[in-house]
């Protein structure tokens, strides 16, 4: 008996300090979520004039352009944004080397203006509903190039297992001290139903 009491107990702490030391990122989730819902489709927002501004730059020499965007992200891009892909370098009507910087903050697009030895860099800033959502989407497997950002992914991961964790103590939590509670087994029929429902009719 004492030690169901104390398992009891466990449970219930646990079930608890998980649910308080993921409070603030699962709320990130749910209004992630329903903004995906609610929003506006992409093509339908106002889109904001970018910040624009313009920097002396001389590329090394005998750059490829592989080289080049490396250099400028090495060097002129702070924050978290990913380097560009061989594959993704292009140019613009001008024949200027095109660098698009993707990061949760939004897109840096840099111009070489190699005649001039500038670039100019456009700042495309997203808003805050935009960013968490982006957030919600950086986990472990999104190959986080900066410390802070590689620290949220672990957070972002030990929230998930987390959700798994709080479902199963509060099934436990339910069966040892109100089994027979009406309203609980109505609530895990329905849940339960609905979902093998879904599934199939998905599947």
């Amino acid at each position: 008996m004492v030690t169901f009491i104390a398992m009891h107990a466990l449970i219930k702490k646990i079930h608890m300090y998980v649910g308080l030391l993921n409070l603030t990122i699962l709320l990130v989730f749910g209004v992630t979520g329903l903004t995906a819902t609610f929003e506006h489709a992409p093509a339908d927002r106002p889109k904001p004039s970018p910040e624009v501004r313009y920097e002396d730059y001389s590329p090394p020499p005998n750059s490829t352009d592989k080289q080049v965007a490396d250099n400028i992200h090495q060097t002129r891009i702070t924050g978290f944004a990913h380097p560009i892909p061989e594959w993704a370098l292009k140019r613009d009507k001008e024949k200027n080397l095109q660098l698009d910087f993707y990061s949760p903050n939004g897109m840096r697009r840099v111009i070489v203006l190699e005649k001039e030895n500038k670039i100019r860099i456009e700042n495309n800033p997203v808003g805050i509903w935009d960013f968490m959502s982006r957030m919600h989407a950086t986990t472990m497997r999104a190959n986080a190039i900066d410390w802070r950002m590689q620290l949220w992914t672990y957070y972002t991961e030990f929230s998930i297992w987390s959700l798994i964790v709080m479902a199963l103590g509060g099934v436990y939590l339910w069966l040892a001290s109100r089994p027979s509670y009406k309203w609980a087994i109505v609530s895990f029929v329905a849940g339960s139903g609905a979902f093998i429902v879904l599934w199939g009719l998905t599947r």
